[in-house]
């Protein structure tokens, strides 16, 4: 069964991704002010769902926390506890928290059982609050030997009554008790509650008031094996507390279940816990009793799990005194119990980490590809067809070819469309980011996030994450100013930072802006000095000496600390972003704060591009920076002081630069361009525009990325490479790199005088 309980250990840590995502949302809705009743209920309900798919698989520890989390934000849904700034900031800290749990039970990092306890008694704090007293409310913490139940798959065969489940035979009977009835429905177990999260809430309620829960399974309404229907809801449970326990306690556990569940509350004068009484459902009173035999098919593992029990003082050799009990103490060990140690109840030993392979994608997308896969089906049978006549069919062949062309493009698009995700996922991990780098430096920050829905390659959303990390570190460590200085300059004491992601010409833009002190220039100059970086004389623009923030080794920190001091952080930015195709350009002004902008292709895998010819090479240009084209006038290109060239289009004046010779390749015509020579006006993702000399246009096709850096080296205007459909391998130029290069070399001072031809 290890196998099948991967799958399913995967399907619920999937599941809790979503459900944290979800609770992200909603908490960060709650600290904008907006609390209503829905988000409240959301917020809930992730909780919730976390805490009882971990029941189910014993992970004791989440359950642990999520129980008193849960009982935190149950106060604040009954209305007991306003939403106050420093309230959602102890549920955002507990929420950290719950995703760190979680991320231990996938195999990873324990937690820290200090951060654990200082959390829980923030949450226990709350619910006292709530419940008007000074401590925290003891109904709503979980019992110190309360352990999950785990789930089991393997059947086990058994031969008992189940008319006595999980009753102490020698319990005494209270004189007066608080009988409590319920019977779920299968809409409940369909949306993934469990009978034993409520059987555990009751019995929380029943030893905060000082009691024991007595329970009774009642089975009178099961049928036999051969007649079970799996999906249907047969068991009910009779569950005695003490006389002392008030009604609304036990109408808070069933709170969540009330439209999925059987209630019945009565007060029952000094009856056994195991006998049948009038508060049995209808129809356990009316099903025929089973014959004895039935029973001894295999019963599902879950049915005859151990039930919840009020703890009881724990000694050294504890006889067994019930049925359930007595049965389970002469099975023999498991064979394998390697196999099981995972899901076991308080097993410490490491998880094996599952991997997240899958993605979730919306049912319209998939029905499009299976559409055109169809087609595609239809349109090589035509082929196969026409392959067979005598004629040969040339005309028709060349017809259907291109037919089949403009379906291979289409399912193209439909595959990407089906890996596109959008970047909500990592940008709501950033506000933990945030949160934890404020703690650190004592400082009050709002991350406000724009463009979630914003749709990108998933490989590209998974390598996202470390950047966008060390980016957001350094902007609340080196970017936001300290309250005091912030107050002094006249800004609110709260920094704030803008995350926000957009598409602009076929490629994402990702931008991080502050409203900080901005990039010291001088302070910047006089590091990259002293770590010997730049040399003292060196003559730097505004742009260069931004740009020496992501060299190697270089950081303004004068000491070391969690956050900064190393000079790694921004290298190891500026090498993820180049490494995805990318770049990053700094916008700063001082006093008023930074912008990063981060430029990246859409897809890691295939781009529409035009081929082009220079020096007799076959070359790509993405065409989404493609403006337009024309054929080359000499009447409108002119030459700069500084012998650089420019070309005028409509009134407007860009550089002019020779494919050829700026790669340096052999073969390029020393005379300058032809009437023949054709120019493409070129744009990069900040609006920059550029010339471009090329010999000739071939096409434009749908080509497929390949990495240069990886099979051969890094090469200054070029982004990565591509096989053409001759077998012959092309350069994708990277014409944002191109642009940037042409701009540096041109003499920006103030000249109106046309110089000359380039001839």
């Amino acid at each position: 069964m290890s196998g099948d309980m991967d799958d399913i250990l995967l399907v619920f840590f999937q599941e809790c991704e979503e459900q944290l995502q979800e609770l992200e949302r909603g908490l960060s809705a709650l600290s904008d002010g907006e609390s209503g009743k829905e988000t409240i209920n959301a917020v809930f309900r992730a909780v919730h769902s976390v805490k009882g798919g971990a029941a189910s698989f014993g992970l004791e520890n989440l359950v642990r926390f999520a129980h008193v989390f849960e009982s935190s934000l149950d106060g604040l849904r009954s209305g007991r506890v306003a939403p106050t700034p420093e309230i959602v900031k102890t549920f955002l800290k507990a929420m950290d928290v719950l995703s760190d749990l979680v991320a231990e039970a996938q195999g990873g990092a324990t937690v820290d059982a200090g951060r654990i306890e200082e959390s829980r008694v923030e949450l226990q704090a709350i619910i006292g609050e709530g419940s008007g007293s000074a401590g925290p409310k003891e109904d709503d913490t979980v019992p110190a030997d309360f352990a999950p139940v785990p789930v089991d798959f393997e059947p086990v065969m058994a031969d008992f009554d189940f008319g006595d489940f999980g009753v102490e035979e020698d319990a005494p009977a209270d004189a007066a008790s608080l009988v409590v009835t319920f019977s779920p429905h299968a809409a409940m177990y369909d949306r993934g509650d469990d009978a034993r999260n409520l059987l555990i809430g009751l019995s929380d309620v029943a030893v905060a008031h000082g009691g024991t829960s007595m329970v009774t399974c009642e089975t009178a309404a099961l049928p036999a094996l051969g007649r079970l229907e799996t999906e249907k809801s047969y068991l009910s449970w009779r569950v005695v507390l003490p006389a002392a326990v008030p009604e609304e306690s036990v109408h808070t556990v069933f709170d969540w279940v009330s439209d999925v569940c059987d209630v019945t509350i009565t007060r029952d004068g000094g009856s056994s816990p195991g006998s049948s009484s009038q508060e049995e459902p209808p129809e356990a009173q009316a099903a025929p009793a089973e014959p004895e035999a039935e029973p001894e098919a295999p019963v599902p593992a879950a049915v005859q799990a151990a039930p919840v029990q009020a703890p009881v003082a724990a000694s050294p050799a504890r006889t067994p005194t019930s049925i359930a009990e007595k049965i389970m103490a002469e099975l023999p060990p498991a064979p394998t119990p390697a196999a099981t140690a995972p899901i076991a109840a308080g097993n410490t030993a490491t998880r094996r980490p599952v991997e997240q392979a899958t993605i979730r994608v919306d049912l319209h997308r998939v029905d499009d590809l299976m559409d055109l896969v169809g087609e595609l089906v239809i349109a090589q049978a035509a082929l196969e067809s026409i392959g067979q006549r005598e004629d040969g069919g040339q005309q028709e062949m060349i017809k259907r070819i291109a037919s089949m062309k403009t379906l291979t493009r289409d399912i193209q698009d439909a595959v990407m469309a089906v890996r596109a995700q959008p970047v909500r996922s990592v940008f709501q991990r950033m506000q933990r980011v945030v949160r934890e780098a404020c703690s650190m430096t004592n400082k009050d920050v709002v991350l406000t996030l724009e463009g979630e829905d914003t749709e990108v390659d998933r490989t590209l959303v998974e390598k996202l994450s470390d950047p966008l990390t060390h980016m957001l570190r350094n902007a609340v460590d080196h970017g936001i100013e300290s309250a005091e200085t912030r107050i002094a300059a006249g800004k609110p004491p709260t920094g704030q930072i803008l995350l926000s992601a957009g598409h602009r010409s076929g490629r994402i833009l990702i931008t991080i802006k502050d409203d900080g002190g901005g990039i010291n220039r001088e302070r910047v100059l006089a590091t990259a000095v002293k770590r010997g970086i730049i040399a003292p004389d060196a003559v730097l623009t505004d742009d260069e000496v931004n740009n020496l923030i992501f060299a190697p080794g270089f950081s303004t920190a004068s000491t070391v600390s969690d956050l900064s001091g190393r000079g790694v952080g921004m290298d190891v930015v500026k090498q993820a972003i180049l490494g995805l195709g990318g770049r990053v350009t700094i916008n700063s002004v001082e006093g008023q704060g930074t912008t990063f902008c981060l430029s990246l292709p859409l897809t890691l895998a295939v781009l529409d591009g035009m081929l082009i010819v220079a020096a007799g090479s076959t070359m790509v240009v993405p065409v989404s920076s493609v403006v337009e084209t024309m054929m080359v006038n000499h009447k409108d290109i002119y030459m700069l002081p500084d012998g650089a060239n420019v070309v005028s289009i409509r009134g407007a004046c860009m550089p002019l630069i020779p494919l050829a010779s700026e790669l340096g390749l052999d073969g390029y015509k020393a005379g300058g361009p032809s009437e023949e020579d054709v120019i493409l006006v070129v744009e990069n993702e900040s609006g920059a525009r550029a010339a471009l000399i090329v010999e000739d246009i071939r096409d434009q096709a749908q080509v497929v990325i390949k990495s240069i850096e990886k099979n051969y080296r890094q090469m200054s205007g070029v982004s990565a490479a591509t096989i053409l459909g001759d077998g012959s391998v092309s350069l994708i130029l990277d014409v944002p790199a191109l642009v940037a290069n042409a701009l540096g070399r041109i003499d920006t001072r103030p000249s109106d005088v046309r110089t000359g031809l380039a001839a």
